[in-house]
């Protein structure tokens, strides 16, 4: 389910006549609906998620995928154009729950208001979604983990808030998680690093090994040297993140967690198996991997 960038205007905003939503019940289905609407490598909105949460992981899931529509699934609109659609989301979050009619908004304004969720999380990801308008390549590991505090690790703390288990250390934990599969995500996407003209490997790793963006191939040792220390620090994360499994209480949460962190594991895996050819083919879960991961999952 794709929108133009009109229809992206109007579901950022508190009203709309094309989108409008009568009830927090049609609010929430809304978001389910396109929530599973999109293909995703990691499990989204899993059965294993309580049924009586689940809309609300159904209405974060659709805010992100607003945001990150806006920044990313139009980019023939220019970006100051796109920034100001991410300000006036943002911005119409502080508006009263009452007073809004578009289904994304309103589902996630409910949200916040029967859980702990709360609007400062949602805002952590419009920020970087800003940074991916205004993108900038990252020069060090500090840098691609301060965009991974914005755009992935909300998402983890949120979840561990819906099911009430957010203290401190599981917060930790879960930030190693999410940064993780947002690393796993930039080493899959390396072949469309030049179409999307957004490069994530440290500029100061590639010039320590002497690489360029635009010839990565030039030199396929050092590359796969390089591209080894990339996977060695996300496994470092999914290690220490693992820790997660046995703290938190609730079993679905468990087998949650268990399944994706799983299944980014496998992507990396399969990352890892394309050596330098990742630069040129992008790996995919596909239906013989679901064995894998489920068999995995257990290990963990």
């Amino acid at each position: 389910m794709k929108y133009n960038f009109e229809e992206l205007t109007e579901l950022s905003k508190c009203s709309s006549d094309k989108f409008k939503t009568t009830s927090n019940e049609e609010a929430f289905l809304f978001c389910k609906k396109l929530a599973q609407s999109h293909y995703e490598n990691f499990p989204v909105g899993s059965i294993l998620i309580p049924k009586s949460i689940r809309h609300h992981f159904y209405s974060i899931y659709a805010f992100s995928r607003l945001a990150d529509d806006i920044a990313d699934e139009n980019l023939t609109t220019v970006p100051k154009e796109r920034y100001r659609l991410l300000e006036q989301l943002e911005s119409s979050l502080e508006s009263s729950q009452e007073s809004i009619t578009t289904p994304i908004l309103r589902a996630v304004l409910k949200t916040c208001a029967e859980t702990k969720v709360e609007i400062v999380d949602l805002k952590r990801l419009i920020v970087a979604f800003k940074m991916d308008v205004k993108f900038e390549q990252p020069n060090d590991w500090n840098d691609l983990y301060n965009y991974c505090s914005f755009s992935a690790n909300p998402i983890g703390e949120m979840l561990l808030k819906l099911f009430d288990e957010a203290s401190e250390e599981n917060v930790s934990l879960s930030d190693d998680i999410c940064t993780a599969l947002q690393l796993v995500n930039f080493w899959q996407d390396i072949s469309r690093d030049s179409i999307n003209r957004r490069y994530y490997i440290p500029t100061d790793l590639l010039n320590r090994f002497g690489l360029d963006y635009n010839d990565l191939r030039s030199n396929p040792l050092r590359l796969q040297v390089c591209l080894d220390q990339l996977y060695q620090e996300t496994e470092k994360l999914f290690e220490n993140g693992k820790k997660l499994v046995y703290l938190v209480k609730n079993k679905r949460l468990k087998m949650e967690l268990r399944l994706i962190i799983s299944s980014g594991i496998r992507i990396l895996d399969k990352c890892k198996s394309l050596k330098t050819e990742i630069t040129l083919n992008r790996p995919s879960l596909g239906k013989s991997d679901a064995f894998i991961i489920l068999k995995n999952a257990f290990k963990l």
